[in-house]
């Protein structure tokens, strides 16, 4: 039993060791734009991969079924999203990088677009005189994808050092138009770009070679038939074939040459043996490669899955995973490979270039061991998992020869499921601090706090933003908590404060102050504010059936709502509806609403307060609400800011808070402090006059049920105070 423990121990650390090395790696620049470039290409790939199964879905092909015009636009739909990809995440990787530039270094803004022009420009001079043939060698999928890697990352790496080391014009003074200043003052950057590819191409044709793409074919097709062996030559062709994928390049496609001579020939010469009534002399063919080692696709992908299904917890990558498994069914696997993605992910390295060659060697032993039938039938390559198993070998052998080899790919991907999803996990809190950081600022990126920021934490943004107005429309997902608010001198529970609180399915409990950033990104904030307005009037139903009507409940609202036609509609409808008396309800407004009152606002304002609504000024002390605003608008409470009472007071604060507690004693204006954490910061507020305060001395935010037996057990309690108080007396009195 120790034995097995000490394993699993081990076994632990090093997952949390590479765990953390993975998460390293991949948190680099070039992997962080690689991640969010192919995110967005990734719809584009989707949609290709369903029609590229539609044009080739076994049986259906050459049978006659798809008219010419319907197999016509299957083919355009191919061409239009498998053809420019390439092309398109050549852009998306340098607008990516240009964020990045803008973000991460300090010097003068420069506009991401331009860094999309230089690569493509770049793009297009290392690759010669564009025809429409070889253009689609160039910006498909298949064949342009390791291209646009390679020009995308050096060229805006070399325009961001040129920038950095000031490589640009002076033209202070050449005009109000300030884009085409910051244009033209970046022109040396741009051209000393351009022409480092122009001397690149040069390198290449000097060397013989029409194109960067012909120099790497040829590179590769070497390395592939380094050996006269079959097995050594298979071998080679899985693992080249795997690194090309792990790089973007479309590895049979990279490897056709290979395909069309030795695998051809080799099943040819397979076919001939059998009807001259020899054995099968060739294991490898191009059936082989496709049941035995690319099931699912490359890099086993179906074995990813399947481990995926069973141990990720990450459900972004499981929704990617469900997307991707009809078309992985039919060994098409490239919404997977840049859906989570694969290519080029640090976590996924090791098995996606290992697994594949694991899997050859199982195969080609079972295969030479007579376990499995040699491959003597040609089945074209998107026939579905096991089906072309057992119709390549003509028995179940093959078949299940599939399902062993993908147990074996299933049990090698888990541990690094179990990674991934911890680097996820990382990268989602380093994402959601930023999301938090922009919720709390003033600065709003185009127009919005949350969801106009780049890169992935935007991503995380827009994705909540969408799933917030969801829940909103469902009334799921959002529930409220209370905290009361307690008059320590008379020992009562004045009301509750009313808190929005959002458990997302996904991403667990969402902090309320990226919620409220999010809801006015997406222009529902006043939404919000009304379905908090509803339960807590609901609430406060319930527990005044209970302990009366002297309790209230305090809701925020935002400054947009004040602004609302219909505002004192919509609250006298929640308290008519709830049952809930006006002077029941108090409405907390910030001190900016305070400051910016005038016109519809200030009228508004006064009508809530003469239907006997309480208005309070919420976190006062912060900001710049002076005297005047006490004086002229219609407030009855103030509440000090948990800043200046949080943790112990220091003079500065103790001055501000005793200002503040003295003030509107003078004014005969009810206070109440917020942030009471302890016994000790109690005790200096009572001294300084403070009586009424809220905080988690008293009782954390808590749910309505919660809050009922909280009552519950302060009212017993300081009932049994007072009773033991009246028996005191009455023995004084006695004696």
């Amino acid at each position: 039993m120790n034995k097995l423990s000490w394993l699993v121990d081990a076994d632990s650390l090093v997952i949390s060791t590479l765990g953390r090395r993975l998460d390293w790696i991949g948190s680099r620049v070039f992997f962080r734009v690689l991640q969010r470039s192919q995110l967005q290409v990734f719809p584009l790939i989707v949609v290709g991969a369903v029609f590229l199964c539609l044009l080739n879905f076994p049986f259906l092909k050459d049978s006659g079924i798809f008219s010419a015009t319907f197999t016509k636009l299957l083919q355009d739909v191919v061409s239009g999203t498998y053809g420019v990809a390439a092309l398109v995440l050549l852009c998306s990787m340098s607008y990516n990088f240009g964020l990045i530039h803008n973000k991460e270094y300090s010097g003068e803004y420069v506009s991401p677009n331009l860094f999309i022009v230089i690569s493509l420009s770049c793009f297009f001079v290392l690759h010669g005189d564009i025809d429409f043939k070889s253009f689609a060698d160039i910006a498909s999928l298949g064949k342009g994808i390791a291209q646009a890697f390679f020009v995308s990352s050096f060229s805006c790496y070399l325009l961001h050092k040129f920038i950095q080391f000031r490589f640009r014009l002076e033209v202070s003074g050449s005009g109000y138009d300030i884009f085409s200043r910051e244009i033209l003052s970046l022109i040396p950057a741009c051209v000393a770009v351009i022409l480092v590819f122009v001397l690149l191409k040069q390198i290449i044709l000097f060397s013989g070679y029409s194109s960067l793409s012909e120099l790497y074919r040829k590179a590769v097709l070497v390395v592939v038939s380094l050996s006269d062996s079959d097995f050594l030559n298979g071998l080679f062709y899985t693992i080249t074939s795997q690194l090309l994928w792990f790089f973007g390049a479309h590895g049979p496609n990279s490897l056709s040459f290979f395909d069309s001579t030795v695998l051809a020939d080799n099943l040819a010469a397979n076919i001939i043996n059998i009807q001259s009534g020899m054995a099968p002399t060739h294991i490898l063919t191009k059936g082989f490669l496709d049941n035995f080692t690319m099931i699912g696709g490359s890099g086993l992908t179906m074995s990813l899955l399947i481990a995926i299904f069973l141990k990720g917890r990450d459900s972004g990558t499981k929704r990617i995973s469900q997307l991707a498994l009809l078309v992985c069914l039919f060994n098409v696997n490239e919404p997977l490979l840049f859906g989570i993605p694969l290519v080029l992910n640090p976590v996924y390295a090791i098995p996606f270039l290992l697994i594949p060659s694991i899997a050859y060697c199982l195969a080609y032993a079972a295969t030479a061991l007579g376990l499995v039938p040699y491959i003597v039938h040609a089945v074209h390559w998107t026939t579905p998992v096991f089906l072309n198993g057992y119709l390549s070998t003509g028995t179940w052998a093959g078949v299940w020869l599939q399902v062993f080899i993908l147990g074996v790919g299933v049990g090698l991907y888990m541990p690094f499921v179990l990674i991934s999803d911890r680097v996820m996990k990382k990268q989602y809190d380093r994402g959601m601090n930023e999301i938090i950081v922009a919720a709390r600022g003033e600065d709003a990126s185009i127009g919005f706090k949350c969801v106009g920021l780049p890169g992935f934490e935007g991503f995380v943004a827009r994705s909540l933003a969408s799933d917030l107005v969801r829940a909103l429309r469902t009334e799921e997902q959002l529930y409220m908590v209370f905290q009361p608010q307690i008059d320590d001198d008379a020992g009562e529970i004045l009301g509750v404060e009313a808190l929005i609180r959002w458990n997302h399915p996904a991403y667990g409990h969402i902090s309320p102050e990226v919620v409220v950033a999010l809801a006015e990104d997406m222009n529902c904030i006043d939404e919000l504010s009304y379905f908090v307005l509803r339960e807590s009037c609901n609430q406060l139903a319930v527990w005044q059936e209970r302990f009366g009507y002297h309790l209230f409940v305090s809701v925020n609202f935002p400054p947009s709502l004040f602004r609302a036609n219909e505002l004192e509609a919509e609250v006298l409808g929640c308290l008519r509806s709830a049952g809930v008396p006006p002077y029941c309800l108090e409405i907390e407004i910030t001190e900016s609403v305070a400051m910016s009152t005038s016109g519809k606002e200030l009228q508004n304002l006064n009508r809530l307060r003469e239907l006997g609504i309480r208005i309070s000024i919420d976190d006062f002390g912060m900001g710049h609400t002076s005297l005047r605003y006490l004086r002229e608008l219609p407030i009855d409470k103030v509440k000090i800011d948990r800043s200046l009472t949080f943790g112990s007071l220091n003079d500065v604060n103790r001055h501000i808070v005793a200002s503040i507690l003295e003030l509107c004693r003078n004014i005969e204006m009810k206070v109440v402090v917020e942030g009471v954490e302890n016994a000790e910061q109690l005790r200096s507020l009572r001294k300084l006059g403070g009586t009424c305060f809220q905080g988690y001395y008293f009782s954390r935010p808590i749910t309505g049920e919660d809050c009922l037996r909280f009552m519950d057990e302060w009212n017993d309690k300081h009932n049994r105070l007072n009773d033991s108080d009246l028996l005191v007396a009455e023995v004084v009195l006695a004696d």
